[in-house]
């Protein structure tokens, strides 16, 4: 079983039932020097522990349910986990059947049934409070690490621009004309901590269609980058305009990127000049499947 014992000594840890364990409830304890694991119950150290938990008298899932380990607990040393979940990457991409055994689960997940089917999971078999109290710890700690990295980028982009703080750095650049989506981009903070601090500044925050140039290049930039995403375009200039030389109608170009006809005409104004010339309407083809409406350029 590739394991090694332990000397006998005195539990430090126990079940409530007054079980002596051999390991902190709830915590996979890893021998450092070689990545085995000690079993809670009898203090050997395995590289694997799924199967020697039968000798207790437990499955896997039972073991972790008893310990306070969470379900998913790989009870199998790092190395070795790694190691097999490389093999099932492998074998799913070469086997049709592995594939096909998948797909079922695949679309559970696609649909979000299977996040309906997790929550009715928990809720009839729901984590032992040492795992809960684990992944709470862990969320924690996630959110420091989380915060700790924003911080340290928003001290970098304060040293660039050469303000001391970031009432000075917002009372810069907000006034003159910096749009909260150009400030939540710059400094990453979200854009309801951005208003508290340009308030708190001494800076009035814009209301609702009060523009700025800057602000308004922003809003297009943003429009701009969400209808290339929409239809898959690095540059939507381009994809605008061999579509429009291939004979598409403002109208499906509209529809395509999610905007109007006069949206696309305005983005190419001297392409549809050029292609307008000698022609009294705008009747390219439309293709298949996308707005049919014919929209004359401005």
């Amino acid at each position: 079983m590739d394991a090694h014992h332990v000397p006998h000594h005195s539990h430090l840890w126990h079940l409530p039932d007054g079980t002596g364990l051999h390991a902190p409830l709830g915590v996979i304890q890893v021998e450092e020097a070689t990545g085995r694991l000690c079993c809670h119950l009898c203090g050997s150290w395995f590289r694997s522990l799924g199967s020697h938990v039968g000798v207790h008298g437990h499955t896997a899932d039972s073991y972790r349910a008893e310990l306070g380990l969470c379900r998913g607990e790989p009870l199998i040393r790092r190395e070795l986990s790694a190691a097999i979940s490389a093999r099932q990457k492998a074998a799913y991409g070469s086997s049709d059947v592995v594939r096909e055994r998948l797909a079922a689960g695949q679309e559970l997940a696609r649909s979000g049934a299977l996040s309906t089917v997790a929550v009715q999971a928990r809720s009839d078999n729901p984590l032992p409070a040492e795992a809960l109290a684990r992944q709470a710890r862990a969320l924690a700690a996630g959110r420091r690490t989380v915060a700790g990295q924003r911080e340290a980028a928003l001290r970098s982009v304060l040293e660039d621009s050469g303000c001391p703080d970031l009432p000075s750095f917002l009372r810069v650049r907000y006034g003159r004309g910096a749009s909260l989506a150009d400030l939540a981009a710059e400094t990453g903070l979200g854009r309801d901590r951005l208003r508290r601090e340009i308030a708190a500044a001494g800076v009035g925050v814009r209301g609702p269609g009060q523009n700025t140039p800057a602000g308004r290049r922003s809003r297009a930039r943003t429009a701009e980058a969400a209808a290339a995403k929409r239809v898959g375009a690095d540059d939507l200039l381009t994809w605008l305009s061999e579509r429009r030389r291939q004979g598409w109608t403002l109208a499906a170009l509209g529809a395509a990127v999610g905007h109007s006809g006069h949206w696309v005409s305005w983005r190419l104004p001297r392409l549809d000049s050029e292609q307008r010339v000698g022609r009294p309407g705008d009747r390219g083809p439309t293709p298949s499947g996308v707005g049919s409406r014919k929209v004359r350029a401005p």
